[in-house]
């Protein structure tokens, strides 16, 4: 631009954004607006040159895309900056960021555009981020750690955007279905992975923040009396008290009896035996009894809800321990709810990244693949191992003959099933599915290679004469599969049929399924829902179009194939 030009640009334009976001936070905000709208995260050192690169293949002027940044801008403040009184979603907002997990702004900004684009109301948006609150604080709780945030909450958006595309549901009702549908490590813990984890919880040993999160929900959620715990902390005036004391006395030993040294090792930093108190130093490690009846400073005179189990117990140990955990759950339970949706999709083909280490590939195959942006086609996940070797080490022989693992060699008859990448470079075959993306994953971390470097598009395999690839689909395919089978091949009688078409009959074969699992039309039983309940293709049965429910979950699972199979 011409220097005049640039500086009515700057003025026009830059300041204004700088307004929003601070000069020295700039980067970090074109990283994460580059994430939402490329699907990638860029790292530091390639980031100007992405963003010029995602700029030129804009279809706008340089004013549109100026009017976008800040678009973009004023979401990223709000998400760093949210006034909790404001409205009910940045109070939300403002409990996230306690949790310090800034790679999940891409997917809060996801949620405002959806917002602005009025796919989520108010209420929504609100909902949408109280579930990836629970979501995050259900890992932390469950030790499952951040390091696939990254990826995770960039590619969010991108599947909510192929399934409203595909299926026209209610975007919240993807939402929660794409978070619900993540499995391994990247999972949304369920009840009984919460509750479990949640009694053995080391929250002393957390980080500071999170720490006081963890006390604050516990305390305030739904007590109409709020106490200003995070405020308190930072200056003083409450601090974190073990009840069964850091250091035990002889007393102590002798009240948690034989097992003492055991029951202060297992449960000492844990939830159950961890308070607030203004009066920290005055209990130093006193017996239970005095720390609880101390005069105006006992457990029994406290107003905190936390103590409220501990005034009524005239002693404290493992017992006591367990019991205080096991209630503070049931509170948990609902401060950090499981999502919930009726909404199913049936899983096409995905995009699955090189570095993804929870993916399970058994009974999958990839179509093709993308190393270093060339587009390979590929016959299964055997041929893309094949390939993806002899193209690595055409790059670079001698750093990959460097490399020392158990499935490559320079001799043949070292390896099981050798297959020859180059002159005297062999690789085993004789790897399971999940051993060869193993391989994989080992190789582009030796390569240093980024996540999107290399991807797969991956298929899961289904047979319907082979009963272990039943898993390898989601629930409802799986129930279209196997009903569509028995109605073709006449093995359904015309009574049943009937009788799947009412709810109680199908709620008492099929475990968790709510709606008849059979309809004459696609509309029925669709109430005030805005989506179908039942699949777009019918099956033909005796002349007449026969629809196939769409709303089955994993816990329907067993219950369909026992079925299934009574009646072949």
């Amino acid at each position: 631009m011409p220097a005049a030009k640039q500086e009515s640009f700057y003025r026009k334009y830059w300041e204004p954004l700088e307004k929003l976001v601070p000069h020295n936070d700039i980067k970090t905000f074109i990283r994460y607006y580059l994430a939402v709208k490329t699907r990638d995260l860029f790292r530091e050192d390639r980031l100007y040159f992405g963003f010029k690169n995602f700029r030129i293949h804009q279809d706008c002027t340089i004013e549109e895309s100026f009017e976008d940044l800040f678009v973009y801008a004023g979401f990223y403040k709000t998400i760093c900056q949210p006034v909790k009184k404001r409205s009910c979603y940045e109070a939300v907002l403002s409990r996230i960021n306690k949790l310090e997990v800034s790679s999940c702004t891409p997917v809060l900004m996801d949620l405002f555009i959806a917002h602005k684009q009025n796919l989520l109301n108010d209420v929504e948006l609100t909902e949408a981020f109280g579930i990836l609150e629970s979501y995050m604080a259900r890992r932390i709780i469950c030790g499952l750690g951040a390091q696939y945030y990254n990826k995770l909450f960039v590619s969010l958006g991108a599947e909510i955007e192929k399934l409203l595309e595909k299926d026209g549901a209610a975007y919240i009702d993807i939402f929660k279905f794409v978070l619900l549908n993540k499995t391994g490590k990247s999972r949304f813990p369920n009840d009984h992975d919460f509750a479990d984890k949640f009694i053995s919880f080391e929250l002393y040993n957390a980080k500071a923040s999170v720490r006081k999160y963890f006390f604050e929900r516990l305390e305030n959620f739904e007590n109409r009396e709020l106490v200003a715990v995070e405020e308190q902390i930072n200056d003083g005036t409450l601090t974190i008290e073990h009840i069964m004391p850091q250091t035990l006395t002889e007393e102590w030993k002798a009240s948690l009896e034989e097992q003492w040294e055991l029951v202060h090792s297992k449960y000492i930093d844990t939830i159950g035996n961890l308070t607030l108190t203004a009066y920290n130093s005055d209990y130093s490690n006193f017996s239970f009894i005095k720390k609880k009846t101390l005069p105006e400073k006992g457990f029994e005179t406290s107003k905190l809800r936390l103590n409220e189990y501990i005034k009524h117990c005239s002693s404290w140990g493992e017992q006591e321990i367990l019991e205080r955990a096991g209630q503070l759950y049931k509170l948990a339970r609902r401060i950090w709810p499981k999502a919930e949706t009726d909404y199913n999709s049936q899983k096409g083909d995905e995009w699955v990244c090189w570095d993804e280490e929870d993916y399970d590939f058994t009974n999958k195959t990839i179509l093709k693949m993308i190393l270093l942006g060339d587009e390979v086609q590929t016959e299964n996940i055997t041929d893309a191992y094949r390939k993806i070797n002899i193209m690595i080490y055409s790059m670079d022989p001698a750093g990959y003959t460097a490399m020392k693992n158990s499935w490559s060699a320079t001799e043949e008859n070292k390896l099981r099933c050798p297959y020859e990448i180059g002159t005297s470079v062999y690789i085993t075959t004789n790897l399971s599915s999940q051993s060869k993306a193993a391989a994989i994953r080992e190789l582009c971390e030796y390569f240093k290679f980024d996540s999107s470097d290399l991807r797969y598009l991956v298929k899961s395999i289904f047979d319907i004469d082979n009963e272990v690839t039943y898993y390898a689909i989601t629930a409802g395919q799986l129930a279209y599969k196997l009903i569509e089978k028995l109605l073709s091949e006449g093995k359904l009688t015309v009574e049943e049929i009937e009788q799947l078409k009412e709810k109680t009959f199908s709620k008492k074969t099929f475990h968790k399924v709510a709606y008849p699992v059979l309809a004459n039309n696609r509309e029925d039983n669709r109430g005030k829902n805005k989506k179908c309940r039942y699949y777009s293709k019918p099956v033909l049965f005796q002349g007449k179009n026969i629809y196939i429910s769409t709303e089955w979950f994993d816990e329907s699972r067993e219950s369909l194939i026992e079925w299934y199979k009574k009646h072949l």
